[in-house]
């Protein structure tokens, strides 16, 4: 295997840049991003921009067909225009509203396309359980999304500690109730908020028992069989 290549689930080589490891690596540099640049205006676009890459890149890993590709990479650059536009030109409440519904269709189309792989995908691989993770922070960031919206729409700040919350704090409470860390330096102040965050934290469990441990002890598996066959032994 050449370098840069990955075994995809479907067993058939992948590069780097067409596997799960690239979103996940885009998303992880999306929350740094949130923390480094703040809420700036430019900060905002990158992490828009850095999104939208993980978006595309999530459908072409997820090998959708191409007519779904044709219309992603039709729409995918079309709602970055019009968020840099409204962050640009646009009041902070407008920019607001745009970025957060452009991210929020992002982050749903991308986890809906990796489930969708995945669930065809018999074959265990490193892969699969990449896409796994990619979309357990996904789900995380769809949340952080919904908790910046809920707090824009009731016209309330969201949280009991803080009037104005940064894109970070959003995510980072999102990460703390998906993991059931509760640290508890961040709670919301609005009763919708608060079943929001029970909702996030009962799926974030269910989510980690069944898909991503079902993926580990079967990867597992799977590298026993293939060590025991390398070893000449008969299957266990």
């Amino acid at each position: 295997m050449s370098d840069g290549e990955v075994v995809g689930p479907l067993g058939r080589r992948k590069r780097f840049a067409d596997s799960y490891g690239l979103v996940l690596l885009l998303l992880v540099v999306s929350y740094f991003c949130d923390a480094a640049l703040g809420d700036s205006t430019w900060g905002r676009v990158i992490v828009v921009l850095v999104l939208a890459a993980a978006t595309g890149l999530a459908l072409r890993a997820s090998q959708v067909e191409r007519r779904g590709m044709r219309i992603a990479q039709a729409l995918i650059p079309l709602l970055c225009i019009v968020a840099i536009a409204s962050l640009l030109i646009g009041q902070d409440n407008v920019a607001h509203a745009v970025t957060g519904a452009i991210s929020l269709v992002l982050v749903v189309v991308a986890p809906i396309a990796i489930a969708w792989h995945l669930s065809r995908s018999m074959a265990l691989s490193v892969e699969t359980f990449l896409g796994a993770v990619c979309v357990y922070l996904l789900i995380a960031q769809l949340f952080a999304t919904l908790f910046s919206l809920t707090a824009l729409i009731a016209g309330h700040p969201f949280f009991v500690q803080t009037s104005d919350p940064s894109a970070i704090d959003y995510i980072y409470f999102s990460f703390v109730t998906i993991t059931t860390v509760g640290y508890g330096d961040f709670t919301s102040a609005l009763p919708v908020g608060r079943m929001m965050a029970v909702t996030e934290a009962v799926f974030g469990q269910l989510y980690l028992i069944t898909v991503v441990s079902l993926v580990v002890q079967n990867l597992g598996a799977r590298r026993q069989r293939q060590q025991r066959d390398a070893d000449g032994l008969p299957p266990a």
